[in-house]
Formats: C-alpha cells, structure tokens, sequence
C-alpha cells in the first residue's frame, strides 16, 4: 500500500513537541520501520542556471560534476532502500539529465520504498520519459515553477523557456489523465520579484492540475546570481494574498504547504539542537560526490537521551547548500 508522504506531514505537524518528534524516530529506526528521507541527484548537473540556485554561480558550478554508476546505485539501494520512507530524486540538479533515470525508480521500487518522486525543471521532459517513469513506479513529479508570466519565468529561471513549460503542463495533465493516481506537485519558490503573481496561480492550475502546491521562501543556500533574501515582502503579502490563496486552493482539493509567518523569522535563526539531530536522523543526502561514504543514519540511545534532557539550545550555523527545513502548514 502506497504511503501518502503529506498525511505523514500533517501527523507530525501535530506533534509540536520536538522532543517527541526526536524520539518517534529514534525508536522507528532501532525497530528496523522505514524512517528515512532519501535526497538523490544521480547526475551533478544542470540544464538551467536558475537565479536563486547555486548552478548561477559559475565557481560553484565548476566543482559539481559526477553521475552514480549503477554497482554505486545498486549497494546505496541495498543499504538504504529498505529503510527509505521516501525517494526524492533530484534535489539541487537537474535528474532528467541522467539517462538512465527510470531504472532508478525501478530499483527503488524493487526494495518495496512506498514513494518516489522527482524534482524536476520540466525543461527536458516528454512523453515518452514520463511513461516510462510511471510505468517504473514513479509516484510524483514536482515541478519547480519561479514566476507565472514568460517575463519572471524566463528571468528567474535562466536558460528555460516558458513556451516549453506550457508544453510541460499539457504534458503532465495528460500523464494524469492516463494515471489517475500519479500525484503532480507543484515548488514555487517566492522572493520580491514573483510573490505577486502569485493571484495568477488559480488560472495556471486550469491547466495543470497540481495535488500539492509548496510556497517557500527564498533561502541563500551558497553564492548565488539572486542577491535579496529578505522575506519583508513574503510577510507583508501573507493575509492579503498568500492566506486566502491558500484557501481558494484547499476548497479545489489542492494541499497546500506554506510557512506561518512566525515560520519564516526561523530563517533568521540557526536551528535547534533537537531539530538538527532530528534532520540528521531522518535526512539522508546522497550526491556522485559523497556516494561512496553514504550510509544509514543512526543515533546512540544515549546520544537521543542527552539531547532530550538537555536544553534545546540553538546550533551553530554552519552553512549550507539546502534549505532549511521549515514547520510548513499544511492544509
């Protein structure tokens, strides 16, 4: 039975106990239950140079190259696949880059992973990649989308063309025709250029019918082309258009994952010891260039004791190359 990730979200969502959040995973990895998050780029490149990821920043982008052989693919599946919850595949490249990208889903599968789903541009999509992808036990695709109108899309998405995104939409609203349980998702990254045309997304919809539709902010995660992280416009447009938005969406059956206001001050803030430790356990990052040190992540019982007796006091921020994990509300 497939495992439907964003019910799993809601449930933990209700837990505001970060202790308690700490110690369900614990005590799901030492019985042996599926706990992980897998975060797979099979293949260090990129089609794009989008403006607000570090594939803009040309020295940056010079030290990631690399793509899994299939021995690499097969041990990483056979050490962690049986305890992966959720496969997301592509997360800081670009994964239709990688030309044996169904065989992927496919082993995922094998191992009996109850959700996989890529992240995509959309640009190098078609028809005959998305059967395959489906037909290999793809469950989702979630299409990164940084402006609504060709002028924002092509600008902040560098090296795209917003004709081809269209062609993308027909595409994946046909997928679903043909699969009706294939899940579309829809990652729009807000900053103070595209937050407004936010009032355009109902319309867009029309034409792609997303499950699930994340709003995040904009967060630096290394040198990038964008240059303003601040979130005063995010926040200023939250009750006159991010809320009601949000609800215009939820009556058409769309889930919706967007950071509360208070959400967004924790960018400002390193993270906590427990949510940290809670990241570490449940995160699982893998890339051709820390592949061959990949393994499962654990944790001591008297490590997750000391962290829940402790003082939940703020970690060092060491930087980073993802984004900070939020408590999105989910609706």
């Amino acid at each position: 039975m497939a495992v439907n990730p964003y019910k799993l979200l809601r449930r933990a969502a209700s837990l505001r106990s970060e202790r308690l959040r700490l110690a369900g995973a614990w005590l799901l990895s030492r019985t042996g239950r599926r706990h992980v998050g897998v975060f797979l780029d099979p293949v260090l490149a990129c089609n794009l140079r989008c403006r607000m990821c570090y594939f803009s920043d040309e020295k940056r982008r010079a030290t990631l190259h690399g793509r899994l052989d299939e021995e690499t693919l097969k041990t990483l599946a056979q050490t962690l696949f049986p305890h992966t919850l959720k496969l997301q595949i592509g997360c800081g490249a670009e994964p239709t880059l990688y030309s044996k990208l169904p065989a992927v889903v496919a082993l995922g599968k094998r191992y009996g992973v109850p959700y996989i789903s890529i992240t995509t541009n959309g640009q190098l999509l078609n028809s005959e990649l998305m059967d395959e992808l489906v037909q290999a036990g793809l469950d989702e695709v979630t299409l990164s989308l940084h402006g609504l109108t060709p002028a924002t899309y092509e600008a902040m998405m560098t090296g795209a063309k917003f004709a081809r995104f269209e062609e993308t939409a027909a595409l994946l609203k046909e997928t679903k025709r043909t699969y009706p349980k294939f899940a579309i998702r829809i990652n729009y990254t807000m900053n103070s250029a595209n937050t407004d045309e936010l009032t355009l997304l109902p319309t867009l919809l029309e034409r792609l019918p997303a499950d699930v539709v994340q709003l995040r902010p904009v967060q630096k995660i290394g040198e990038t082309d964008w240059q303003d992280f601040s979130l005063s416009h995010i926040e200023d447009a939250y009750e006159t258009l991010l809320l009601p938005l949000s609800q215009e969406l939820q009556q058409k059956g769309i889930t919706v994952l967007m950071p509360m206001p208070e959400d967004l001050q924790e960018l400002e803030t390193p993270p906590t010891a427990l949510a940290a430790a809670l990241q570490e356990l449940t995160y699982c990052n893998i890339d051709p260039q820390n592949a061959a040190n990949a393994t499962l992540p654990k944790m001591s019982f008297k490590r997750m004791l000391r962290l829940l007796l402790s003082g939940n006091k703020a970690e060092g921020d060491k930087g980073r190359d993802v984004t900070k994990k939020l408590a999105y509300k989910i609706s």
